[in-house]
């Protein structure tokens, strides 16, 4: 028989039974009267001859359940009567089974939670198509300690052609686009992409078509793909938007299709254009675009992968020398591409709440051994009247994996409710390619951690607790006498447990949150109150000559200047925290040239004249910029404190010159303005150089506007109408105070720190909950003996100083075990550390007095409980 027909035969014998049943007495009988009449025919009595037949089978019965255990649902039918009797002894102990299972529900409900973000971030698959094949390519320079920096369009045009691992290669970089025309302008996050990346994704569009190969030449890439939600807002749905006209930065493009619903490359584009090749960045050395995914040939491996495009990478630095020396591409899985920073900071929540749930299985452990001693009597009945221990332990487990279950119910819920504040916390909201939620994976995972630890937890107290002689039991008086010192220093090393392992979560928990705290007090060089910000971008078709550029950015600061509350505007390419990372190599009038691949590298970037002042910043020699500094044949610059330290430390630096490189003319150096913090915390700040707006005029600038406001944004209405009014084609966006801006720089840290404090605020709440549980219990225990001390003239000070003695050194246990293991521990958390050591003594002395001057406080109720015994009552009464 199949093993799917035995399960079939055995679920209708369960349902079967009572047809079983009458089947098998039907027949027993049949046997009986063949056996008496065989009997009668040799001239045996009738009544003699039933009576014979009767017992040459040995009864009924014994046959009946014979048949009944070979029909293999024994076993079913114990596991229901386990639970039964499990459900109803946990129904009489209330209070016992509510701590438990609300232990248990914490512990599985903040380890599910995590799993569910580990499980839907780093496992689910990616929504493409064997996304395992996927892979992200970028430029590296090893030597520089420089990784996935974005590439040049000449070098994936040769990787594209000599490559024999990928399928097909494509190239895509950031965007943002302008909507006008019908309907307010809109300015929404864009991607320029080559023809094959979306079909090489597996992702086709759900109306119209996608694009054509050809269409990567410019000229011919006036086309566009629209994202569904977009399609949705601005164009209500309709299907006849493939084909129509839409004006797009004020030149007409042709849309050809709708990407699926959800779909918004890279995280939250909404718009797609063809990428066309672009004379003014196709130079093997001008890395402008931001990177390369290529979808690997089923037979090809990452590893070979990896071994071919080194091997073009070599071939590329013997052909250009100059542009890519030291620069070779860089593989990474789409995954890590994407997630990547994310794995180390769930890796350590997913072990903090490990923690938790390991504390949590303590408690209930420590609570089971307590009621084992009370049920002694109980389970001595059970064992004298034929039970052996292996079925004790059985029940007993059951019990526990009972109350495993409940928690496992309840923590599923808690789950559900930390899967959707998980999702909240997304800077920016959920990327599409990742979906967090309580699936079948994840109920799996209730259920096996819920009966892992059921367990666990129950294993050793169920051992305990039947491990005796029920005939001493059962000539006690009471429910039982005392606890055997074997059972006590379990209870005891479970508390140690629990102490060593709550210093572990709370020192991670310490340094983290010292860690933002450093963050938080960084001096960034520049004031947040009453600053805002907002992107404008002109279009190139009607502002296509530098000096319509500056008219409109000169106009538009003076109107904006002159609205109430404003105190000063100015604008640059990129504030603080923007993401405006652009570094390039320099030349130094009179610098000894740099060693090859060893470039001279600084930030740069054009700002207005009056954006050091409205920043905050100083001018701290020379001069800042004047309006007057308008020749673009002879630019000036103002360079930072880090630009001289580094590249002029010796002489005056005002009047030096210096060059960018591919920038045939030199600037001259007039001021050095006060450094501050510009790339993303805690990256630092390294060297920079600034141009004035009118010599550099540039299509994309971001509007800075300090205010006399504590909060800036009511002024936002007032800056759309100003644009409006100036050119109602181009809309601000990206619009934010200063103080929005600098929180999200420290927004994944802050988080880190608060979710393990919660998970060490947890575990310290359990651990204090279980020291106070045994000193409780064994004060208990000790009732006698306490009152017999208390009559024999001990002190109500010397209870209490007894009690909490005994607290205090499995509290001392737990935190030496404790610091053992977190110290090692410790340096998991280096990277996501920041101006703080992974041993930092502040930590590593003020987390162990915590959680000491806790466990004290634990133990200090039961002992004024002591203190507080009348002898003669508990004398009398024991």
């Amino acid at each position: 028989m199949s093993p799917l027909g035995a399960i079939a035969r055995r679920f209708r014998t369960l349902t079967r039974r009572d047809t079983l049943w009458r089947e098998m007495d039907e027949e027993m009988r049949q046997h009986v009267e063949l056996e008496a009449g065989e009997l009668e025919a040799r001239g045996v009595p009738p009544a003699e001859a039933r009576r014979r037949a009767l017992a040459a089978f040995g009864g009924v019965e014994r046959f009946r359940e014979a048949g009944w255990d070979a029909r293999g649902t024994r076993w079913l039918e114990d596991l229901g009567r386990d639970l039964g009797y499990a459900f109803r002894s946990l129904r009489r102990a209330p209070g016992f089974s509510l701590m438990a299972i609300a232990c248990m529900a914490l512990g599985i409900g903040v380890t599910t939670t995590i799993f569910a973000v580990v499980h839907g971030v780093l496992l689910r698959p990616l929504p493409f198509p064997d996304s395992d094949r996927l892979v992200a390519v970028y430029a590296s320079h090893p030597e520089r300690d420089m990784w996935e920096v974005n590439i040049s369009r000449p070098e994936f045009l040769e990787w594209r052609e000599r490559s024999r691992s990928f399928e097909r290669l494509g190239m895509w970089t950031w965007s943002s686009l302008t909507f006008s025309g019908d309907g307010e302008a809109e300015r929404v996050d864009a991607a320029d992409v080559s023809p094959e990346l979306f079909s090489l994704l597996g992702v086709r569009p759900v109306l119209g078509r996608g694009f054509l190969p050809a269409e990567e030449t410019p000229g011919r890439d006036r086309v566009l793909l629209l994202s569904d939600a977009l399609w949705q807002r601005r164009f209500g749905g309709s299907p006849d938007v493939v084909g129509k006209t839409v004006t797009v930065d004020s030149v007409p493009y042709e849309v050809v299709g709708v990407m699926p619903a959800g779909f918004a490359f890279p995280e939250e584009g909404l718009a797609w254009r063809p990428l066309a090749g672009d004379p003014t960045y196709d130079e093997h050395g001008n890395r402008f675009y931001a990177g390369a995914i290529g979808r690997l040939r089923p037979n090809v491996s990452f590893a070979q992968a990896k071994e071919e495009m080194a091997a073009i990478s070599r071939a590329q630095q013997r052909e250009h020398p100059e542009a890519n020396r030291g620069w070779e591409a860089q593989l990474l899985p789409l995954r890590d591409d994407l997630v990547g920073q994310l794995r180390r900071p769930l890796l350590v929540m997913m072990g903090a709440v490990a923690c938790v749930l390991l504390i949590a299985c303590a408690n209930v452990a420590n609570l089971l051994l307590a009621r084992g001693t009370a049920r002694r009597r109980e389970l001595a009945i059970r064992t004298a009247i034929g039970a052996g221990r292996g079925r004790v332990v059985r029940q007993l487990l059951t019990e526990s994996v009972a109350i495993a279950a409940a928690g496992g119910l309840l923590g599923a819920l808690l789950a559900w409710l930390g899967v959707r504040l998980a999702a909240s916390v997304f800077p920016g909201g959920l990327p599409f390619f990742l979906q967090l939620e309580v699936d079948g994976v994840v109920l799996a995972f209730v259920i096996l951690v819920s009966v892992a630890s059921g367990v666990l937890f129950g294993s050793l107290p169920a051992f305990r607790a039947s491990d005796f002689q029920p005939a001493p039991t059962l000539r006690e008086s009471g429910s039982g006498a005392g606890e055997g010192r074997a059972r006590h220093r379990a209870r005891a090393a479970l508390v140690v447990a629990e102490v060593a392992l709550s210093l572990v979560l709370m020192t991670g928990a310490g340094l983290l949150i010292r860690s933002y705290q450093a963050l938080d007090r960084v001096d960034l060089g520049f004031s947040v109150d009453g600053m805002l910000s907002a992107r404008v971008s002109l279009p190139a078709a009607e502002y296509d000559d530098d000096a319509r550029r500056v008219a409109f950015f000169e106009e538009l600061l003076g109107r904006l200047e002159r609205l109430p509350g404003v105190e000063s505007v100015a604008s640059a390419q990129g504030i603080p925290f923007s993401g405006w990372n652009v570094q390039a190599s320099i030349v130094v009038e009179g610098r000894p040239p740099a060693a090859p691949g060893e470039d001279d590298d600084a930030h740069y970037q054009v700002v207005s004249p009056d954006f050091f002042r409205t920043l905050g910043a100083r001018i701290l020699r020379g001069r800042g910029f004047a309006d007057s500094d308008r020749d673009p044949d002879a630019p000036v610059v103002v360079v930072n404190e880090l630009f001289v330290r580094r590249f002029l430390p010796a002489g005056d630096p005002l009047g030096r010159r210096v060059q960018l490189a591919g920038d045939e003319n030199w600037g001259t150096i007039v001021g050095v303005v006060s450094d501050w913090r510009h790339y993303r915390l805690p990256d630092p700040m390294g060297p920079a150089m600034y141009y004035v707006y009118a010599q550099y005029p540039t299509r994309t600038q971001t509007l800075v506007l300090r205010t006399r406001l504590d909060d800036p944004t009511p002024l936002v209405p007032a800056l759309r109408a100003e644009l409006r009014r100036l050119d109602p084609t181009v809309p601000p966006y990206e619009i934010a105070t200063f103080e929005e801006v600098v929180a999200r720089t420290t927004a994944r840290p802050r988080l880190q720190g608060r979710a393990l404090g919660v998970f060490a605020a947890l575990a310290l709440l359990l651990a204090a909950v279980g020291l106070y549980g045994v000193i409780a219990y064994t004060v208990g225990q000790r009732v006698r003996e306490i009152a017999l001390r208390v009559a024999l003239g001990a002190s109500r000070a010397e209870v209490v100083r007894g009690v909490v003695a005994q607290g205090a050194r499995l509290a001392l246990l737990g935190i030496g075990l404790g610091l053992a293991i977190a110290l090692p521990a410790s340096r998991a958390l280096a990277a996501l550390l920041y101006e703080v050591g992974a041993t930092d003594p502040a930590t590593f002395l003020g987390v162990p007095a915590l959680l000491a001057g806790v466990s004290v406080l634990a133990c200090a109720v039961p002992a004024l409980a002591a203190a507080r015994v009348n002898p003669q009552t508990a004398l009398r009464d024991g």
